[in-house]
């Protein structure tokens, strides 16, 4: 026999009865582009709509999207000095950790999340150390990931959001938080890769659509310490 599901489809009240997933704009996350380069709102070319803000205005669009009831915004940084190790990613006054300390100081509410990766920051492009040949050294990288989200979580952070194509970036991400004390400061992961993880690391879940279900994990295992047995029950969530 074959299943029709659109039997349940036929009229709006038949949807509205079974449907299972609401999507509201508190469920939702804004990317929002902070750059060291331009003075003024710059539009990215492939992205049209999108915009790369100066830090002293990123608060214009944060307000604007916690006026309209969007629930969090993603910051990603554009510095303007890149280097093989990328220094910048971790800097204090880099330019995520200034702009994260402008949106508190000037009373946004929402909550803020970070993008952690070295990409942006190093001069090679890749989100990791590489050597001499052009290799992309994981573990070495981890050190600067934990680095970088303990900057964020300083500055004032509500979640840290590493997107490294690095194993074990999630638990070196957490042994770092917690070691500094930031064992109220979650992690969401949103690369578009999987992988077996320690129980207690979040789902994979795409950053520009927000969906219900990573949001929902935030709240459940904000404060959940990474286990050492990896996790074989559990489905992630996905966008």
């Amino acid at each position: 026999m074959n299943t029709r599901l659109r039997r349940l489809r036929r009229t709006p009240a038949l949807r509205a009865l079974v449907r299972e997933h609401h999507v509201e704009p508190r469920q939702l996350i804004l990317p929002l582009f902070v750059t060291e380069i331009e003075s003024e709102p710059t539009p990215i070319p492939s992205m049209p709509g999108v915009l790369r803000w100066p830090e002293d205005e990123v608060i214009r669009p944060a307000g604007e999207a916690e006026a309209a009831g969007v629930g969090a915004v993603l910051l990603f940084g554009i510095p303007a000095h890149k280097d093989a190790r990328g220094s910048g990613a971790d800097a204090e006054d880099g330019i995520v950790q200034r702009a994260v300390r402008a949106l508190r100081s000037r009373g946004f509410r929402g909550v803020v999340i970070t993008d952690v990766c070295l990409c942006e920051y190093t001069e090679h492009g890749h989100c990791g150390l590489v050597d001499d040949a052009g290799a992309v050294l994981n573990d070495p990288t981890l050190d600067r990931l934990r680095d970088t989200a303990v900057s964020h979580a300083r500055a004032g952070a509500d979640v840290v959001a590493p997107s490294a194509m690095m194993d074990g970036q999630v638990r070196a991400i957490r042994e770092g938080l917690d070691a500094d004390g930031r064992h109220d400061v979650p992690i969401l992961s949103y690369s578009r890769r999987r992988s077996t993880v320690p129980s207690g690391t979040p789902p994979t879940a795409h950053h520009a659509s927000g969906t219900g279900a990573a949001t929902r994990w935030i709240r459940a295992t904000a404060a959940r310490p990474c286990s050492s047995t990896p996790s074989t029950s559990r489905k992630a969530p996905t966008s």
